[in-house]
């Protein structure tokens, strides 16, 4: 940030602006910069192909450091005003040449951070819309899990350790009596409370792509 503060600040551009009276742009402001871990790919760890979408450059970031692919869709934009069914339609499409497709949308998140307590029902509204598509459009074959990465409460308006729901559903998985997706009615089901680590695990077993172990 330093370096570029000192780039930027000399600028003709900037040297113009702070002429004409205007502020000058003169500083890239960085937000979370760190080291890229030394991950093991995901084609090797579990021996599949797999693709993301997000709108949001810091999760296209994440799905590259993890051996995924960027699948690209125009409308995604990381923002509220992204357009979820396309995402949707992408994965569909997307899912004819891996084995997985993460979906991100980070549309919740921003209106936890901003307190936007009824625009937030409004956005899972829009993500049961999406749901809807990818419930119509996918096959039997298919094993889909909705969840999210952390809890952004509106009151808090920022992140939470309290644990997520998460559903898994597809032909032949197991069913418990939970109807409902939401923190307190998933914090019953059959579940349990599992770590993130868990979860490929449990989506390859009941894709029946788990390696077998004992006799």
């Amino acid at each position: 940030m330093d370096e570029s503060r000192a780039i930027l600040s000399k600028h003709p551009l900037n040297l113009a602006r702070v002429k004409d009276g205007r502020p000058p742009a003169n500083v890239v402001l960085l937000r979370g910069a760190g080291i890229v871990p030394d991950l093991e790919p995901v084609t090797t760890r579990f021996g599949i192909k797999a693709g993301g979408i997000a709108g949001v450059a810091l999760i296209k970031g994440m799905f590259r450091a993890a051996g995924m692919d960027v699948v690209d869709v125009v409308g995604a934009t990381g923002g509220l005003d992204t357009d979820m069914v396309a995402k949707a339609r992408a994965a569909v499409e997307a899912l004819k040449r891996y084995d997985l497709v993460v979906v991100n949308v980070k549309a919740p998140d921003v209106c936890g951070h901003d307190g936007l307590a009824t625009e937030k029902v409004r956005t899972v509204e829009r993500i049961d819309a999406m749901m809807a598509v990818l419930k119509s459009d996918l096959g039997p074959e298919t094993v889909v899990a909705a969840t999210a990465d952390h809890s952004t409460p509106v009151a808090l308006k920022d992140h939470s350790g309290d644990p997520v729901p998460l559903v898994v559903f597809g032909e032949g998985v197991r069913l418990d009596d939970v109807a409902r997706f939401d923190e307190l009615s998933a914090a019953k089901g059959g579940l349990g409370r599992v770590l993130g680590r868990d979860l490929m695990p449990i989506l390859l077993n009941v894709a029946n792509r788990a390696e077998k172990f004992g006799a």
